[in-house]
């Protein structure tokens, strides 16, 4: 049986990778000057696929906790990105809406996430991103509860 090796592992692999993909972009978003961090570019995103989602829609979409949806929801609204609506069919549930200026940040942000991903993939077979995509695809299916 082969030795378990932490460091080695897929799981700290795809962890320490994604944690330098989002630092490096929220060192990008800084240096330009963009209000948001890339968690919340993650909740703007979905926002502009889908307008007017619930919090428990986007704490699913996003596979991150209700307190944390709420809190990335708080600082977007201060910073007058999204708002909360009431939904019409049903007072007890606020819809979660991009503003002007949410909806106007894509932009620049779009551009910025494009640019990181391009230089982090720098050197790399786009058939090879490929493939890594679609293992990364039916991990997440298998683990899926």
């Amino acid at each position: 049986m082969k030795k378990y090796v932490f460091t080695q592992s897929i799981g700290f692999k795809i962890e320490v990778c994604s944690r330098s993909l989002t630092n490096r972009l929220n060192q990008k978003l800084k240096q330009h000057h963009c209000p948001i961090t890339a968690e919340q570019w993650g909740i703007i995103n979905f926002l502009l696929q889908q307008d007017g989602l619930t919090q428990n829609q986007l704490a699913q979409k996003t596979n991150k906790d209700h307190t944390c949806v709420s809190r990335l929801i708080d600082n977007l609204i201060k910073k007058d990105l999204v708002e909360r609506r009431p939904d019409i069919q049903d007072r007890r549930i606020n819809l979660i809406h991009l503003t002007q200026a949410g909806k106007m940040l894509q932009l620049e942000v779009a551009k910025l996430a494009e640019d990181h991903l391009q230089q982090a993939f720098n050197g790399i077979d786009s058939s090879d991103i490929k493939t890594c995509l679609n293992v990364i695809n039916r991990v997440m299916e298998n683990l899926k509860e």
